[in-house]
Order: C-alpha cells, then sequence, then structure tokens
C-alpha cells in the first residue's frame, strides 16, 4: 500500500490545507462564513470514497473508453464548478482557495484554476519521486488534462450559468 489513506480522505486532508491557506492569504478580509467549507470537505470527501467504490466495477476494456470516462469527467466537473462559483455560496475548498488567490492578487478566476491546478499536478509528482519508490505514481495524462481543462471549462460554462440563474430568478452576484 502506497498511502494508508482512501482517496476521500486525502482529500480532506487537502481541503483543510486549502481553508488554511486561505485564511492565510485573505488574513482579515477571510470570510468566516467560509468556514462551512469543513464540514462540506468531510462529506465530499466521504462521497468521493462512496463514488470510487460504486465505479470500481465499471468496465473500462481499452485505453480508449479511459479517456473517453476521462473527459466525460472533466467536462461534469468543469460544469460543478461553474455552477458552485456562479452560485457564491460556500464552494468546495479547492475552489475556495483560488477565488482566495484571486481576491489577494486580482487574478481572473479561470487563469487561477488552472495555475493551481497544475501546480497542484506538479507538487503530486514531486512528492511521488520524493516518498515514494523514485516513480511517480497517481498521476497520468488525465490528471494533468483535468489540470489544464476543468478552469476553461468552468469560465466557458460561466455566462450559461449565470443566464440559467437569472431566468430561474436567482440574483447572481
Amino acid at each position: 500500500m502506497l498511502c494508508p489513506l482512501t482517496v476521500g480522505e486525502a482529500t480532506i486532508v487537502m481541503h483543510c490545507i486549502f481553508i488554511l491557506i486561505q485564511m492565510a492569504l485573505l488574513r482579515k478580509d477571510y470570510d468566516w462564513v467560509q468556514l462551512m467549507q469543513l464540514p462540506v470537505a468531510f462529506v465530499f470527501g466521504y462521497m468521493t470514497d462512496f463514488a470510487c467504490w460504486c465505479i470500481a466495477d465499471v468496465p473500462c476494456p481499452n485505453y480508449l473508453m479511459q479517456v473517453v470516462w476521462c473527459f466525460v469527467g472533466i467536462v461534469l466537473v468543469g460544469i460543478g464548478v461553474a455552477f458552485e462559483v456562479v452560485a457564491g455560496v460556500v464552494t468546495l475548498a479547492g475552489e475556495g482557495l483560488v477565488l482566495a488567490i484571486c481576491k489577494a492578487f486580482k487574478t481572473r478566476f479561470d487563469i487561477t484554476k488552472v495555475a493551481v491546478d497544475v501546480s497542484l499536478v506538479a507538487l503530486a509528482c514531486i512528492a511521488s519521486l520524493i516518498w515514494l519508490d523514485g516513480r511517480i505514481h497517481g498521476v497520468r495524462e488525465g490528471t494533468l488534462a483535468a489540470a489544464l481543462l476543468v478552469g476553461v471549462i468552468a469560465q466557458w460554462c460561466n455566462k450559461p450559468v449565470e443566464r440559467l440563474a437569472e431566468a430561474s430568478g436567482i440574483k447572481v452576484k
């Protein structure tokens, strides 16, 4: 076993770290309602483990099907991020970190999201090389594709999601 944590438990740990980084970045400008990211992190982490269990036996007989499922996942995550950010309520800590960086450094969400995601992939590769057997584990082309594309897809979806929210009578930030 390479890591004693499940994927969901590792996700919870990362989300807690992201919350601490948000606090450090924003200091007095940190909105304490964002601490609601903590219980959300636990629910999301355990739901991640549940989802892994649910799809463990889904057949993926060849590389092409793996690529198709990967891109379906990337598109769905991008759409989900757009809904999450447009809603303007408590986000997952990963998006909260991106929003905190955008607020602290006045950067665009899509560019910052891609930069943060690519940085996290690079850190995962470095950590794997250092602490595992000198090889990269758990990071492949799908991980890099997700890092490069989720923020872009979220940006493409922002305007349609805003229009949908406004048409539904929901006030958008």
